[in-house]
């Protein structure tokens, strides 16, 4: 064999020159074409890199959503959950296979940040349920209470121009509001009483043509009337249904 073959290097295995495409003998110095071998041909072994992929998602979910939560609504923060999910699945893929798959400690990192996160603002979460439930009641209770500022304005703009000082009787009370009449935050109409008028007939047995008092009244989220959850309104005053009571007794027996 020629010196250009290697020869004392001799080998049963062949291999393409990367030049000229001829078959050579590994281990061989030089090519017939002159082309000349620095190294050992590489290892046709197949190279495994690890995939940071799964790690990598369940970062860029916690981050989207923290900015979420920070920009938009704190509600968002729920969405916690999906963040563990996919640092969990990349920890199980991370450990079943490192050959494969990278990102082991990252994976548990993020993992275990979400998942205390997640149970601060459970916490948070279920501390503060009782004071949204109020917030809620009083949003309902301040809607119903516009409404009645609404009919009352409407009221007190009849005494002054039409009524000559006097409020509208039970029957006028759809005319005087121009308009349906105004209902609570629950759908239902307000309840309209002239007070004086009422107490008159009683007391008295005649019917008086001046009112100079008058009642609105919601029913409440119960749409039960006479419950302390109703809302009443008397000559602009708010009143709870007890206030009420007492100051329907002191009328009558004034």
């Amino acid at each position: 064999m020629s010196a250009k073959l290697g020869v004392g290097e001799r080998s049963t295995q062949s291999m393409l020159c990367p030049c000229c495409g001829e078959s050579v003998f590994r281990g061989a110095r030089e090519c017939t074409c002159g082309a000349r071998f620095v190294g050992e041909p590489l290892d046709e072994t197949p190279i495994k890199v690890q995939r940071l992929g799964p790690a990598m998602t369940s970062i860029a979910l916690l981050a989207l959503v923290v900015v979420g939560a920070l920009v938009a609504t704190k509600w968002i923060a729920a969405a916690g959950v999906l963040v563990m999910w996919s640092a969990w699945r990349a920890v199980k893929l991370a450990r079943r296979n490192a050959e494969w798959y990278g990102g082991y400690k990252t994976a548990v990192t993020t993992l275990t940040l979400t998942t205390v996160g997640c149970l601060g603002i459970a916490t948070y979460g279920i501390a503060h349920i009782p004071k949204a439930i109020e917030n809620y009641k009083l949003r309902q209770t301040a809607a119903t209470e516009a409404s009645m500022h609404h009919a009352a304005s409407l009221l007190e703009d009849y005494r002054l121009k039409v009524g000559r000082g006097s409020y509208p009787r039970l029957q006028d009370f759809k005319m005087v509001m121009g308009e349906s009449v105004p209902a609570d935050y629950w759908e239902n109409s307000l309840k309209y009483q002239p007070v004086d008028a009422n107490l008159a007939d009683t007391a008295i047995g005649i019917t008086t043509l001046f009112v100079d008092s008058f009642e609105l009244r919601s029913n409440g989220p119960d749409g039960i009337a006479g419950n302390d959850d109703d809302i009443i309104m008397r000559d602009g005053i708010f009143l709870t249904s007890a206030e009420a009571k007492k100051k329907t007794v002191a009328q009558q027996h004034r």
